[in-house]
């Protein structure tokens, strides 16, 4: 049976801005890359608890007991492992930031509009896009 790990990642929203975070230059996955916080899916846990998990250890974060779907997708990991993964949009019930700083070495809160400024994984773009124009009452 082949390997795969399940990812989520958070869109989180704060007022009108989204938050994007930056990875590590030593981290296997996106190395030096604006991203969304997120990460593994452990045994036992649903989607939804999973990305309330990983967006507080990853920014402490607290968010909102609601989230919209975003997309799905699937990548290879240079260990050749594949990783399926699944994109919410959340609310964030404040923008007070404490970074893991193991994996993250900034954090900002973009509008749509500035996302072509960071070195942002290139698939994510689509992700803000979307959910500006098609959840715009979230």
């Amino acid at each position: 049976m082949d390997k795969h790990i399940v990812v989520v990642t958070g869109l989180v929203k704060y007022q009108d801005k989204f938050l994007i975070v930056k990875r590590n230059p030593d981290m296997e996955m996106h190395p030096d890359k604006w991203i969304f916080p997120g990460g593994k899916v452990t045994p036992g846990e649903d989607l939804f608890q999973a990305l309330k998990r990983e967006i507080k250890e990853e920014t402490n974060l607290e968010i909102e007991d609601k989230k919209e779907f975003i997309s799905d997708f699937t990548f290879t990991r240079l260990s050749g492992i594949q990783t399926i993964g699944f994109c919410f949009l959340v609310k964030a019930k404040h923008n007070k930031i404490s970074l893991n700083q193991e994996e993250l070495s900034e954090h900002t809160w973009i509008s749509p509009k500035e996302v072509e400024k960071y070195n942002i994984v290139e698939f994510l773009k689509a992700e803000i896009k979307k959910a500006s124009e098609n959840h715009k009452s979230f």
